[in-house]
């Protein structure tokens, strides 16, 4: 039995920061800074997913993307007028999914994307991930996620990533 609740202690986000570095072999001691700061961000929104035992085995949290936030702009470069109108003009910037690697392949990665995204007011909303993490977008693609950049380059990245984006009701 699991339990969702919302990304909001101090206690939680250092629990969700030790699962990121965790799942993505990360040394970045900044993801924890980073969820902070998003945390104040328009529309800010934070799911974990917990063990009866309270251990943090998933989270997912995402914002408003508005223009003048880094990734925002860095989306918009990419984007036609159109695609932007389209997908950046009233859209939730999806930021971040991770689940402990025992705990995949049991749903837990839907029902935070399905948790976080259910009371946005949102047209669209957005994410990136590595054009080579297959597990990742058909996991996105079973939920009607459609590509709608692929390669992208974030930044300095020689490593690609895909766009992907879905309309909201």
């Amino acid at each position: 039995m699991v339990k969702i609740l919302e990304l909001a202690s101090n206690e939680i986000v250092q629990q969700v920061s030790e699962l990121y570095m965790q799942v993505w072999k990360s040394e970045d001691l900044s993801i924890k800074e980073r969820i902070l700061k998003h945390s104040t961000y328009e529309g800010f929104r934070g799911f974990i997913i917990m063990t009866e035992e309270d251990r943090v085995i998933g989270f997912a949290y995402g914002y408003t993307s508005l223009p003048g936030q880094f990734y925002h702009e860095l989306l918009a470069k990419e984007l036609n007028e159109e695609e932007y109108k389209l997908w950046l003009q009233d859209c939730f910037e999806f930021v971040e999914l991770a689940v402990h690697p025992s705990f995949r392949k049991e749903g837990y990665g839907k029902m935070l994307i399905t948790k976080l995204l259910e009371d946005v007011n949102n047209k669209t909303t957005i994410l990136t991930t590595q054009m080579d993490n297959t597990s990742a977008r058909s996991l996105y693609e079973s939920l009607q996620w459609k590509v709608l950049k692929a390669p992208f380059y974030p930044g300095n990245s020689k490593e690609p990533y895909v766009i992907m984006g879905k309309e909201l009701n």
